[in-house]
């Protein structure tokens, strides 16, 4: 017992003593100002703004699934193992890539928020227009921020989050102070803040770039043979989790997406957690496989679980307790009606952190097919019995349907777990 004990601390200590921290740091500013941000514009703007704001985020996190299987996993599985001489000019080539994307991404946008205006939609309309300029700037943001993380120097990565969302949440506060905050508000700002960040992310990232772009066009292609995978399981992973408030907003009403936004930010701090473990688990626990084998790797992981399960037991707990009190200081009676709303919001938060360690395990293991199948069925249930609940019982059915797609896909990896380790042990 005394070992495991001196592990965990272990474990705890090598992650504060290496490159880890930052990226650890990183993961927490960026969560934290966007828990920040939802907290701030639900006290000071109607559930319908809320709910324009939440769409609009939600948008820019379908952008980034794009991204990520076009440009942030190639530059990450590519370009993390080549020398400076051939990074430079692979880096640029992707560089090119990523600004047609953002522009390409930015215009979309304003020619549907200028069709749905023309159209008569002027609550969606004005907030997908708006939303070509955070299209832009955020993804560029992004992109230079990953490839600090491709090359070792997760530091720089931080110093452009910090910068992104401090500027962020201070042009909220100006805003709050001398005119008038609405949902387009909020996506403003983050376009605003990631401009920042871009220019910072340039100026740190110069010394990357290179004028040789002679086989721009094949590096394209390569990166598009490898991506179109990764986008599949993205946009996967997007559907699955993201587009139920979106089904809301059509089904319902932007009022009732904003009701799910507001009961969604009490537990919203377990993202942070969660994503940070991501952030450095999976390599740490694949290099634990390579190198330790099957026993050792059982060994990290349930460590990870030990280190998580007590801030999500509490933080669940704390707010099943005190979800009243918390949704009066937000914004008064106007949420206290959907109080009860929070216990299928606590079901679906635990199985997400029942499910979401078990992914980052089968990604280090380089076993994708679990993942995939998974998800397919959360899909299917999605679109069935979600659909159902949502025209039932609105912003509860919706939530009960994430809480449904978080248990398909943890029961499938559990057993897929179960069947995983009894083939380790017997190859032992």
């Amino acid at each position: 017992m005394n070992d495991r004990l001196k592990e965990f601390y272990g474990y705890f200590k090598s992650r504060l003593a290496n490159n880890g921290k930052y990226a650890a740091l990183d993961q927490a500013v960026i969560s934290l100002a966007n828990f920040s941000a939802s907290i701030l514009l639900a006290a000071w703007v109607s559930p319908t703004e809320l709910g324009v704001y939440t769409l609009g985020f939600l948008a820019i996190y379908f952008v980034r699934a794009v991204q990520n299987g076009l440009i942030i996993q190639p530059l990450n599985t590519v370009g993390a193992g080549q020398s400076d001489e051939v990074f430079k000019p692979f880096f640029s080539a992707i560089a090119v890539q990523q600004g047609f994307l953002s522009l390409l991404s930015g215009l979309a946008a304003a020619i549907l928020g200028w069709v749905l205006i023309r159209t008569g939609n002027d609550t969606l309309g004005p907030a997908i227009f708006g939303l070509w300029f955070a299209f832009i700037t955020w993804q560029y943001q992004e992109f230079l921020r990953r490839v600090f993380y491709t090359r070792g120097e997760v530091a720089k990565a931080l110093w452009v989050s910090a910068a992104v969302n401090f500027f962020r949440l201070g042009f909220l506060f100006l805003i709050s102070r001398f005119g008038e905050v609405d949902g387009l508000t909020g996506l403003t700002a983050i376009g605003w803040g990631s401009l920042l960040g871009s220019i910072l992310g340039f100026i740190l990232a110069r010394g990357y770039f290179s004028k040789d772009l002679a086989g721009l066009l094949s590096i394209w292609r390569e990166n598009f043979k490898f991506g179109r995978w990764i986008l599949g399981a993205s946009l996967m992973d997007w559907v699955v989790l993201d587009l139920y408030p979106i089904l809301i907003a059509g089904l319902v009403s932007f009022a009732a997406t904003g009701v799910y936004q507001t009961l969604q930010n009490l537990v919203a701090p377990i993202h942070v957690l969660l994503r940070a473990v991501d952030t450095y688990a999976t390599p740490l626990l694949a290099k634990t496989y390579d190198q330790h084998g099957w026993r050792k790797f059982k060994r990290k992981l349930g460590l990870i679980y030990l280190i998580v399960v007590i801030p999500v037991l509490g933080l669940l707990v704390l707010v099943l307790v005190f979800t009243p009190q918390l949704l009066f200081l937000l914004k008064g009676d106007t949420y206290l009606p959907y109080s009860d709303g929070i216990y299928l919001m606590a079901l679906f938060y635990f199985f997400l952190f029942i499910n979401r360690p078990l992914q980052l395990a089968f990604r280090a293991l380089r076993e994708g097919k679990q993942i995939f199948l998974s998800n397919i069925l959360a899909m299917v249930s999605m679109l069935s019995v979600g659909f159902w609940l949502i025209n039932r019982w609105g912003v509860y059915g919706a939530i009960g349907g994430q809480a449904v797609n978080a248990i398909i896909i943890s029961l499938v990896l559990i057993v897929s777990w179960i069947k995983y380790d009894k083939g380790e042990r017997e190859a032992d």
